[in-house]
């Protein structure tokens, strides 16, 4: 199973198991990881946004690119587990 490396967090790193085909959203529900998706996780706001700091996430998803300032930023509601990454959350605006 891959491992989702979290950066930066507010109680520091962590790394979690993370079943292939999940959104990074989903993973940090799974493990309490506290990652902001105000539109509820379907890709109408910017609150999930990641950076991927070291590995791959699925292919971006067309409805992703105007709500990313950051060619390393995704959506956490739509990038999906393809393998191990290290990553860092990078909300928008509310």
């Amino acid at each position: 199973m891959p491992t989702l490396h979290f950066r930066g967090l507010d109680d520091g790193d962590r790394s979690v198991e993370a079943p292939l085909g999940e959104t990074v959203y989903e993973v940090c529900l799974d493990h309490d990881i506290e990652m902001v998706a105000a539109c509820g996780g379907f890709a109408a706001c910017n609150t999930c946004r990641v950076r991927v700091l070291d590995g791959t996430l699925s292919k971006m998803e067309e409805i992703e690119p105007p709500f990313l300032d950051r060619e390393d930023q995704r959506l956490g509601c739509q990038a999906c587990v393809v393998g191990d990454a290290t990553l860092l959350l990078d909300p928008g605006e509310m």
